[in-house]
């Protein structure tokens, strides 16, 4: 049976801080570019990571939200149906039991509402309510927030020249399709 996916698809110990990483010869030719550029991206997201969750953790703590019960309400918000238990799990990588308990962590919170298969009573299917999207647009304003302090730390050429960076990565159909249209 053809299952149809629900979904759309600082400076290291040693090294100077603000310092240009080092660019390993691995005589690999494109694959050298390639480990680099995953490096600079790690470290950037990393700094990002560190330097904008607390705002996220903040309103994720105001709810006593567990780390595996926001993925679930992320990985519910994006999928294009309401998802059964089982299906939560598989793309969570969590038993069925820590799945089952993080969505009812989020209906008890009002976050997603819980509904019976219309084929088959036995399964489970959640699906995110108003006040789900609605904390999913707080967090989305939280990150929105600190991305531009950071944006705000860096020279204008700085900025212009991640803009031209970026422009064309961001152009690419599987980049847009998981990031066009408003998210709020």
């Amino acid at each position: 049976m053809q299952v149809t996916s629900p979904f759309q698809h600082g400076s290291a110990p040693g090294e100077t801080p603000g310092a240009a990483p080092s660019v390993p010869d691995t005589g690999e030719g494109s694959s050298s570019s390639v480990e680099l550029l995953a490096e600079n991206l790690e470290s950037l997201l990393t700094y990002l990571m560190r330097t904008a969750e607390g705002d996220i953790l903040g309103e994720l703590k105001t709810l006593d939200l567990s780390l595996s019960q926001a993925r679930t309400l992320f990985l519910v918000e994006r999928a294009s149906r309401a998802l059964a238990v089982h299906e939560l799990a598989a793309e969570l990588g969590l038993s069925m039991a820590a799945a089952g308990r993080a969505a009812e962590a989020l209906v008890r919170h009002g976050l997603a509402v819980r509904r019976s298969d219309a084929g088959d009573r036995r399964i489970k299917r959640i699906a995110i309510t108003a006040a789900g999207r609605e904390l999913l647009c707080r967090l989305h304003a939280a990150r929105h927030a600190d991305l531009r302090r950071f944006a705000a730390t860096l020279t204008e050429e700085e900025r212009m020249g991640l803009v031209k960076a970026l422009a064309p990565v961001l152009a690419r159909p599987e980049i847009r399709a998981l990031t066009i249209g408003p998210l709020c």
